[in-house]
């Protein structure tokens, strides 16, 4: 029996090693311990201690990668399936571009081997091992957890698609029915960080970072500027279906909803393969980095800008204008630009600037160059300051959105009271106005 598991083991450690498309998998750091515990139980000469050491850094690990991921279920079929499932690798691109019906036919090929091997260390039974090791105490760990929330830090969309994969992976499939599973997997999805996340932040010397927890603010939570949440959805809309569509600069006073109607994009889309990527000024210089990671990916990106506005001697709007019309670099059909500013005229122009300028021979073109930024936004959206009934009725959808049972004419004194207080009349003092009220409820 116990060169029964030796060989099965010799077997699992060296089938492993042929991977090609998924052998990024094998630099897993919990790959790497588990296959080098398959190595030390596979050899004559067992050292008990050590096998038993690595095999509780491995259960340490897996518990701990469960809790992050907030996975469910059999803790080392979760972990590589997860490492399965957001692989990058020219199959899985493929796939997420393409789709199962124009996959190279040699590469549906290279995947039916390679999820051939995975299948088989997917079903690796830990048993074995404990079959050789004299040390009944191993037995005894469970190899289940239940870590998942009541919210769940991944998108919704993609936990439903895994768990459909996990179905198929414990099913008796064959490897040519997970291929087919897999390939529909990453096309309704996407590969690696494309599907985990539907928001990210550009961060220079870290790329692009995914964001777990992004603002799950909808239109509905958005009460007015109807008209400009309609064109702001129209526009996007088009741009989903692979249609043309603008770069959009949302322009207005502050707090009237302007960042937060480009995040409720996100909410109202992403099922659809729309991500956000939000870009701080100060990196506007890595626009032609962002572009050559995401154009040949199948998502529908919007380069969001908040706050966008540049003082006289700041040049970094430069960056921006070559992207957006004018530059050697295209911009992909995939991307977007979507901004905020509290400034129609982006790039700050002084009177002072002229006087500078007294020795320049044309004039008017180095003002014209720096008024040209908002020109290259095909719309330009403006959220205007409410008037006093605006106002109030944002308040009252908010209340009875928010239950907050209160006469109608004593809502609406409280609110023009906080309004004159806090010296401004917007969305965002109307929901501060709301929090306050469901702060102090009995």
């Amino acid at each position: 029996m116990a060169q029964y598991h030796r060989k099965y083991l010799r077997n699992v450690f060296v089938e492993t090693n042929r991977l090609v498309l998924f052998r990024n998998i094998l630099e897993e750091k919990l790959v790497k311990k588990v296959r080098h515990l398959i190595f030390l139980a596979s050899r004559e000469d067992l050292n008990n201690e050590e096998i038993e050491s690595y095999y509780y850094a491995i259960y340490s690990g897996l518990i701990e990668n469960a809790r992050q991921k907030e996975l469910n279920g059999d803790l080392w079929k979760n972990h590589l399936l997860w490492l399965i499932a957001t692989s990058e690798n020219p199959f899985t691109r493929t796939c997420e571009r393409l789709g199962e019906d124009k996959i190279d036919e040699n590469l549906y090929t290279a995947a039916i081997h390679d999820i051939k091997i995975l299948k088989d260390f997917f079903d690796f039974n830990f048993q074995s091992i404990f079959e050789l090791v004299d040390d009944n105490n191993i037995k005894s760990l469970p190899g289940s957890f239940n870590f998942v929330s009541s919210k769940s830090k991944w998108n919704t969309h993609y936990i439903e698609k895994f768990s459909l994969l996990k179905k198929a992976f414990v099913e008796d499939l064959s490897p040519e029915e997970l291929v087919d599973n897999l390939s529909k997997f990453y096309k309704s999805v996407g590969c690696g960080k494309m599907g985990l996340y539907t928001a990210f932040r550009w961060l220079n010397g870290r790329g692009l970072v995914g964001i777990t927890d992004p603002d799950s603010v909808t239109f509905d939570d958005l009460i007015g500027y109807e008209r400009q949440k309609e064109t702001l959805i129209e526009n996007t809309e088009a741009f989903v279906n692979g249609k043309a569509a603008n770069n959009i600069l949302l322009y207005g006073v502050r707090g009237t909803g302007k960042s937060s109607s480009i995040k409720a994009l996100l909410n109202k889309y992403s099922t659809r393969g729309l991500r956000l990527v939000e870009v701080p000024k100060s990196e506007l210089a890595g626009l032609p980095e962002i572009l050559q990671y995401i154009r040949q990916r199948a998502q529908k990106f919007i380069i969001f800008i908040d706050d966008l506005s540049f003082e006289s001697y700041e040049t970094e709007y430069k960056h921006l204008k070559a992207l957006m019309e004018g530059g050697i670099q295209a911009k992909p059909d995939n991307v977007l630009i979507y901004a905020t500013s509290n400034r129609k005229h982006l790039v700050q122009e002084k009177w002072s600037d002229r006087n500078e300028m007294e020795d320049e021979i044309h004039i008017s073109d180095s003002v014209e160059e720096k008024l040209s930024l908002a020109d290259r936004f095909g719309i330009i959206i403006t959220y205007t300051s409410p008037d006093q009934e605006e106002y109030l009725k944002v308040v009252e959808g908010l209340a009875e959105k928010y239950n907050i049972n209160m006469p109608s004419h004593q809502l609406r004194e409280k609110a023009l009271q906080w309004e004159r207080w806090y010296n401004a009349r917007s969305g965002r003092t109307a929901r501060q106005f709301i929090n306050h009220l469901l702060g102090t409820e009995a």
